[in-house]
């Protein structure tokens, strides 16, 4: 199947997929994604994840704030790059990711090795060991 158009205004496109824009897109994302596991699961009060804005903007923090040991999801802006960082207990781990537009015209999110991941993709790798455990 073959999902390339054979006419797109690729610089437009390109030019609407900035970083800063991917990154909002994404937090609020996030921000839908905490909701939903906290129903799903039936999370209330001191158990539910919560994600908040940091940073001037440019940070989300995800974790159950009171839960011990803690354990949190960390999606920052960096300038040209998104980096999820995951703390848990004295263990650091990161990744980062690029924005850009593939060749069927959609603006994703690279990987270092070059793998595309859409919004939906990114959000699981960075937040499932969190909500359900890993």
């Amino acid at each position: 199947m073959n999902n390339i158009p054979q006419e797109l205004d690729w610089v437009k496109k390109r030019a609407d997929c900035t970083i800063a824009k991917v990154f909002n897109q994404i937090c609020d994302g996030i921000s839908d994604d905490a909701r939903a596991v906290n129903s799903a699961r039936g999370l209330a009060g001191d158990s539910q994840f919560l994600a908040e804005m940091a940073g001037e903007g440019t940070a989300m923090f995800v974790a159950q704030p009171n839960r011990i040991p803690r354990t949190r999801v960390i999606v920052r802006l960096d300038s040209a790059t998104i980096v999820v960082e995951r703390e848990r207990q004295y263990q650091r781990e990161a990744w980062e990711v690029t924005v850009g537009l593939n060749n069927e015209g959609r603006c994703i999110l690279r990987l270092d090795e070059g793998t595309e991941l859409e919004q939906w993709q990114f959000r699981k790798k960075a937040l499932e060991g969190l909500f359900f455990g890993d």
